[in-house]
């Protein structure tokens, strides 16, 4: 039964090759059908990528579905752009594509070369066990690889060689593994404990408590949602308004997970980041146009529409002490739970970037739902307040329950 692929010791990317240490010369490995298949792809990513930017110049923004369209075909393009790079990228590195191999002190470093980029696995000698010589398939007979065993799996080194070069490479190696202290056996290939005692041993989980109601962090985030209730009893202001500013807390939110992300990714967040602001700019531009045209513009509207920047003008001028006041609130959450409280550990870039949608798909459908309601009772002002706490309800339900990780 073949093993699995076994992991390195340690892995790292470098442009620097390491320094010192006894070099294993490896065959070179013919991986230019792996460059083409990248770029046949890239291709295609590209020409459609270049259509809708094409269909994007000249469009004339004459009205907010208008700019809302360019919007969302804007931010499609962001986020397509990033697998556009990556093929593009991948294609060039896999045409200067090299491997090589030494052993350096206690080390054995197998580092596959994409371009620039250096990326250097290491194995400790005193955990290689059953180093050997296979007869490499699809190819001529006097041809062979080198395998070893490391941890629960097995792993090697280049592609098919010359028995008499690849014996002299495994001499080179077992030589220096000799001169290293050897592991125990349990230590190089520890067996998975029984179900029954990995769950016995394994710690209960250990979940923090939710921000307490007079944390900073929850009593921006009251603060923040006083706003607009300050807005309806003494600025007049009707349902249109209210709902541009709860769908405005979905872009405040989705600033604010940018950020985040560059702290979970780190490097990563250089692609990571254009392909969230992608896809969730994508969706905040369609919402956009439903809540203007139902709540806004409203269903029955008629005559002409008004000039795009007029509209949004009128709109948004009104609303930007709640838009800051939003924006401080989700800052402050930022800075006392998830750098304060340190709930970036155990992130990951995945679960970071789906993180806002689990809090905006309940906040809009509380808000989409009492807004509907509000619109049957003609948006009196008990309406309208009735609307802000139950949507302020759903949004300290849902920050105790994020920040209880």
């Amino acid at each position: 039964m073949r093993m699995r692929k076994a992991r390195p010791e340690r892995f790292g990317i470098s442009l620097r090759d390491e320094k010192g240490g006894t070099p294993l010369p490896l065959p070179p490995r013919r991986m230019w059908p792996v460059g083409i298949f990248f770029g046949v792809a890239f291709v295609i990513f590209a020409a459609i990528a270049w259509s809708q930017i094409s269909s994007m110049r000249g469009h004339e923004i004459r009205s907010v579905f208008d700019l809302a369209f360019i919007l969302f075909q804007g931010f499609w393009v962001l986020g397509w752009s990033v697998g556009v790079f990556f093929l593009g990228a991948m294609t060039v590195l896999f045409f200067f594509y090299g491997e090589s191999a030494q052993v350096a002190g206690e080390r054995l470093i197998y580092t596959p070369r994409l371009g620039p980029l250096r990326l250097r696995c290491e194995y400790d000698l005193a955990k290689i066990r059953n180093l050997r010589l296979e007869v490499a398939e699809r190819h001529p007979k006097e041809t062979v690889r080198i395998s070893f065993d490391y941890g629960n799996g097995s792993s090697g080194l280049g592609d098919a060689m010359d028995r008499a070069e690849a014996e002299k490479l495994i001499a080179v190696i077992r030589d220096a593994a000799a001169r290293v202290p050897r592991v125990a056996a349990d230590e190089t290939a520890a067996p998975s404990p029984a179900p029954s005692r990995a769950r016995a041993a394994a710690p209960p989980e250990r979940r923090e408590p939710p921000p307490p109601l007079a944390s900073p962090s929850t009593l921006a985030l009251i603060g923040a949602n006083l706003v607009p209730l300050a807005g309806v009893l003494f600025l007049d202001w009707k349902l249109g308004e209210v709902m541009v500013l709860f769908w405005a807390e979905s872009a405040v939110i989705g600033f604010w997970n940018v950020i985040k992300l560059a702290v979970v990714a780190k490097w990563a967040a250089i692609f990571v980041a254009p392909f969230f602001v992608g896809h969730f700019g994508g969706f905040v531009a369609g919402h956009f146009l439903f809540i203007y045209y139902f709540f806004v513009r409203g269903l029955d509207a008629a005559g002409p529409e008004p000039g795009v920047w007029n509209a949004l003008l009128d709109l948004f001028a009104p609303l930007w002490p709640a838009l800051m006041a939003l924006f401080i609130s989700h800052g402050v959450s930022f800075f006392t739970n998830y750098i304060g409280r340190r709930e970036y550990l155990g992130m990951d870039t995945k679960t970071q970037m789906g993180e806002p949608y689990k809090r905006i798909i309940v906040m809009h459908l509380t808000i989409i739902l009492g807004g509907g309601l509000t619109m049957i009772f003609r948006t009196p002002a008990a309406a309208l307040l009735l609307l802000i706490a139950l949507k302020t309800a759903t949004d300290l339900y849902a920050h105790r329950k994020e920040h209880s990780r």
